[in-house]
């Protein structure tokens, strides 16, 4: 009986130990299925992050935006007819989350703070390329 007793506190203690709650890590990758949410909460944050740059430096055109971005995140950045293409994604090094749903998200909120209206075309994979160019009254 005693016995008994002690391999059930024994078993107690080590399932106690073994305990953890894994909902926040299940409720963060359900969240991460849900493509508009996920996408309207992009564009939000960039749209911070873009009026924090936006307080503090004055950067003139779309293009200096562009280069801003390369800048601080490190990814290199050409001008294209209409746009720029960066070759990596931008948001990855600002969020640090790799989703193509969040990477155009982003980028539309941090250049509509600056008052561009942008389509992001971005294909990600082993290497990104992201397409931004500026909306024009034809493409809506």
């Amino acid at each position: 009986m005693r016995g008994e007793k002690l391999t059930k506190k024994w078993r107690l203690i080590k399932l106690s130990r073994m305990h953890y709650s894994d909902f926040a890590v299940r409720f963060i990758e359900e969240m991460l299925e849900d493509n508009e949410r996920l996408h309207d909460f992009s564009v939000k944050y960039g749209m911070e992050k873009g009026a924090e740059v936006k307080r503090n430096l004055h950067l003139k055109d779309f293009s200096d935006v562009a280069e801003f971005l390369s800048m601080i995140t490190g990814v290199r950045v050409s001008e294209k007819e209409g746009g720029v293409v960066f070759d990596g994604c931008p948001s990855r090094e600002m969020t640090e989350v790799r989703k193509t749903v969040i990477c155009t998200g982003f980028l539309e909120g941090f250049f509509k703070v600056f008052g561009y209206d942008v389509e992001v075309n971005a294909a990600c994979g082993e290497k990104c390329r992201v397409e931004v160019k500026k909306r024009t009254s034809s493409s809506r």
